[in-house]
């Protein structure tokens, strides 16, 4: 079944409630106070009951000017409006207020309805129609359907509800996915017996009977113990259906109107937000850079600053690119329209939309952050992912996917897509980035290496444990899997050479001066006579005088195989690392059932230390195997 929301919107006493009753039989003023001023001051909601198949649920919205708030918080998750002007009156100024708005929010579709007929003559309603049809000539309401009714007597309150069923029909917008689900909270209250109860429009997705969701901004996990659409118990309620959720894990004084319900990731919680904002050309404000004004998305209110990125003031009509710098965290998602009211006095001059949910904190007037505003301003997915690919965040897929209320499978798709393209690259820990944000990267690991062999020319490249840290430090990453993810990128390319506990740039190698190049003789020499009574390392460190030339020495030799590195304390002549070798095979051959340290000791006549050392080279390389008494030599 289609759910669908209809918002009334419209000048203080022009009818919206009594229209609202006529066409649903329900009373949307609630409190008292309502009722004694004749007034609506909160939300108030119904259902027309239709036999067409929809669910259809009525958002009656404050018209008094000191109530836009709570207009503001329901009027953003609507299909259409039923925009109302009272014949007796006319466009008033709330009815200009309330238009301004609904474009700001990007509601696109509705229907005028004149109420009180039977308040006037025909003339004067002729007279009055022509007027409405010039007020909102050029707009969204432009052509939309007009219609004269009157709540009192029922005069075309039929026509009408016909007319809100053709505009059912149109395609729904409304992401239906449970892992998008969101309910911006514009009510809060406990029962008896029941707990906490939220209500609010739910705006995407499904919630279902004992789902496990959160509270935002302040991440509270909760779970779904009851659900309720129009005041009927479900197991589940869908994208534009009216609910109440009756929540357990959570107290009444732990929500507020404001708060989001919402699945796991599905909104991104912010203190600052890139935005498109527009100021109402009916508007007299000006709006500064480094103003304060009162923000609105949802049922959100917070304090924000306006940085604007272009210009220092924006004026009647203006729309400029603005990074707001909020007092208190948000839970938004890209695309989410707003609505920006003065500081003092608090009258409302503007709306946008968001373009980044996540953004850096940016420089005013650079023609690179313009730039970025344009794409996100375009909305091409593929653009603005191989744009946030670019920027200072490492993004997985499915990060990214929340931040841009994207699917699991449209998330997929496009980040496939710019892997085809070569646009982005998939590190090995899932990590996305741009091809420009790995040039970086290629450039920085470059020159952290470069950096270590022009102070160390003597080592044959730079510890691992260090070329990570470098890494991390100089992208500002704290995660160990995403810096060895870059290493490995680079070792994979061919840019970088892997020697086994350094990592030097391909193709380098130490270079020896001839007074090195004689040392490295005499060394060879000394292995050479040593046999396989090895010399250890320390000795040859004494014997050169620096640790870092003579390791350099024993590496070289061993690349050109004069040397074996046994372990990390011994190198050995190779000719007496193949005998070692040969006499272990020997021994294995000769005592199939194992043999010890000593009989491996006395088959080449040296000392228990030194058979003790190749015995766990032998081991090491595989060549034999201890079973905690003797060896076997592996076939």
């Amino acid at each position: 079944m289609k759910n669908v929301i209809i918002g009334t919107a419209g000048h203080v006493d022009h009818g919206k409630t009594q229209l609202i009753k006529a066409l649903s039989g329900i009373d949307t003023d609630r409190l008292s106070e309502e009722k004694k001023r004749g007034i609506t001051i909160e939300l108030g909601f119904a259902h027309i009951d239709n036999d067409a198949g929809y669910n259809i649920g009525v958002i009656d919205v404050p018209g008094h000017e000191k109530f836009i708030k709570n207009m503001l918080a329901g009027i953003g998750g609507i299909d259409f409006v039923l925009f109302v002007v009272a014949a007796d009156e006319g466009i008033m100024p709330q009815t200009k207020e309330h238009f301004e708005i609904l474009q700001a929010l990007g509601i696109n579709d509705g229907i005028i309805t004149i109420t009180k007929k039977d308040m006037v003559d025909e003339e004067w309603l002729g007279m009055l129609v022509e007027d409405v049809k010039e007020y909102f000539k050029g707009s969204f309401l432009e052509g939309k359907p007009l219609i004269a009714v009157s709540s009192k007597t029922g005069e075309n309150i039929g026509v009408l509800k016909e007319e809100i069923i053709k505009k059912c029909d149109r395609e729904s917008k409304r992401h239906e996915e449970p892992e998008l689900f969101r309910l911006p909270i514009d009510r809060v209250f406990s029962m008896q017996g029941f707990g906490t109860v939220v209500t609010g429009t739910l705006v995407d997705g499904v919630l279902k009977l004992n789902d496990e969701m959160n509270i935002y901004p302040d991440d509270i996990p909760v779970k779904v113990r009851g659900v309720q659409t129009y005041g009927n118990d479900t197991d589940e309620a869908f994208a534009g259906q009216r609910t109440a959720v009756n929540l357990s894990g959570i107290k009444k004084e732990n929500v507020t109107r404001g708060s989001v319900l919402a699945a796991s990731g599905a909104v991104t919680v912010t203190n600052m937000l890139d935005v498109e904002m527009s100021v109402f050309k009916s508007s007299d404000r000006q709006i500064l850079n480094n103003s304060r004004v009162h923000f609105y998305t949802g049922s959100t209110e917070v304090i924000a600053k306006v940085i604007i990125m272009d210009r220092d003031v924006m004026v009647s009509g203006d729309k400029a690119s603005v990074q707001l710098r909020l007092e208190e965290p948000v839970a938004v998602r890209r695309g989410d329209k707003f609505i920006v009211r003065f500081y003092s006095p608090v009258i409302t001059v503007g709306g946008g939309r968001v373009l980044d949910a996540n953004p850096e904190k940016h420089k005013r007037n650079r023609d690179d952050v313009l730039a970025d505003f344009r794409v996100l301003a375009a909305g091409d997915i593929e653009d603005i992912i191989h744009l946030k690919a670019g920027k200072w965040k490492y993004y997985k897929e499915h990060e990214l996917g929340h931040e841009l209320g994207l699917t699991a499978a449209e998330i997929k798709q496009a980040v496939q897509s710019l892997d085809d393209k070569g646009k982005v690259i998939i590190l090995a820990d899932g990590s996305i980035v741009s091809e420009e944000k790995l040039k970086i990267l290629e450039d920085t690991v470059s020159k952290i290496i470069e950096e270590y062999h022009s102070q160390n020319p003597m080592v044959d490249g730079i510890p691992k444990r260090e070329l990570l840290s470098r890494i991390k430090e100089y992208q500002h990453i704290e995660d160990d899997k995403l810096g060895q993810a870059i290493i490995s990128k680079f070792l994979d390319s061919g840019m970088l050479e892997d020697k086994e506990k350094t990592i030097s740039l391909a193709g380098f190698k130490v270079e020896f001066s001839n007074e090195q190049l004689a040392l490295m003789d005499e060394i060879k020499k000394m292995y050479d006579k040593a046999g396989v009574e090895t010399i250890k390392n320390e000795y040859i460190y004494e014997f050169v005088g620096d640790k870092n030339i003579a390791s350099a020495i024993q590496t070289e030799l061993a690349s050109q195989g004069e040397i074996f590195k046994l372990d990390a304390s011994y190198y050995i002549d190779t000719n007496a690392w193949d005998v070692a070798v040969a006499a272990g095979r020997e021994l294995g051959t000769e005592k199939p059932e194992g043999f010890t340290l000593a009989e491996y000791r006395d088959k080449l006549e040296i000392s228990r230390k030194f058979a003790s050392v190749l015995l766990s080279a032998l081991d090491k390389y595989g060549i034999t195997v201890f079973n905690g008494e003797c060896r076997k030599a592996i076939k």
